[in-house]
């Protein structure tokens, strides 16, 4: 069976992924911050039993990345899903106030750039080669629209644009460095997520379908690209 392995499993997007991926026969590793906490993880694991398992990452730790990534260093991970991310202490639209031109928190920006940014990069490149032996070879990258420059036409929002636009650059740059995987820059969607907030419009389990539909659909030829749900690039 095929491997996944998601970051930031136990709620939103991440949790989808698992769900969706475990429902179909995959062998998954679910990593949460607190897993003792995560009940919808734990019933998936009662479900779907010794081919869905939970591990324990804050993916700010360095040093439990690396023990992950030795921990499975003989597994062949089909599909790594950089998922985790953060807008800081409040997801939309309160995160939006600490955010603006005129009233930035400089701490909560370093903490996303922490979060949404170096942990990805130290996660993809702890878990190369487990990627890489695999039989899909496709690294993840959750980004989001707000990361377009081009589509930046309202503002704000600025640590958690500052840190999604820096990821598409690092996925680009992986992309280069790395022709044994395919890598991608993902826009998901405005979901309804803690993150999205309730305003949002697109349901995440939706979103999740139609990712997964298109990891099927993509090509080595498409690494290095910032593409939507559906496989359609978005404008960088």
């Amino acid at each position: 069976m095929p491997t996944v392995f998601v970051t930031g499993a136990n709620r939103g997007l991440g949790y989808e992924h698992v769900k969706q991926y475990a429902e179909k026969g995959w062998k998954v590793i679910a990593c949460a911050r607190n897993p003792e906490q995560a009940n919808e993880l734990k019933e998936l694991q009662k479900k779907h039993g010794d081919s869905f398992i939970i591990e324990q990452l804050e993916v700010v730790d360095h040093n439990r990345i690396e023990e992950l990534a030795e921990k499975y260093s003989d597994e062949a991970i089909d599909i790594l899903i950089n998922n985790a991310g953060t807008t800081g202490p409040m997801g939309v639209p309160g995160a939006m106030g600490y955010q603006k031109i005129d009233s930035m928190d400089y701490q909560i920006w370093r903490d996303i750039l922490e979060v949404n940014l170096l942990s990805p990069f130290k996660i993809a490149t702890a878990f190369h080669d487990h990627v890489a032996r695999s039989d899909k070879k496709i690294l993840i990258m959750m980004s989001s629209d707000l990361g377009s420059v081009e589509q930046n036409n309202f503002g704000g929002f600025y640590s958690y644009r500052a840190s999604k636009s820096s990821l598409n650059i690092i996925s680009k740059g992986m992309s280069v460095d790395w022709n044994d995987l395919t890598v991608i820059a993902l826009a998901p969607g405005w979901c309804k997520t803690y993150l999205g907030g309730d305003e949002a419009e697109i349901e995440p389990a939706e979103s999740v379908e139609q990712q997964q539909e298109m990891f099927e659909n993509i090509t080595a030829k498409d690494s290095g690209k910032f593409l939507d749900r559906f496989g359609e690039e978005v404008a960088w």
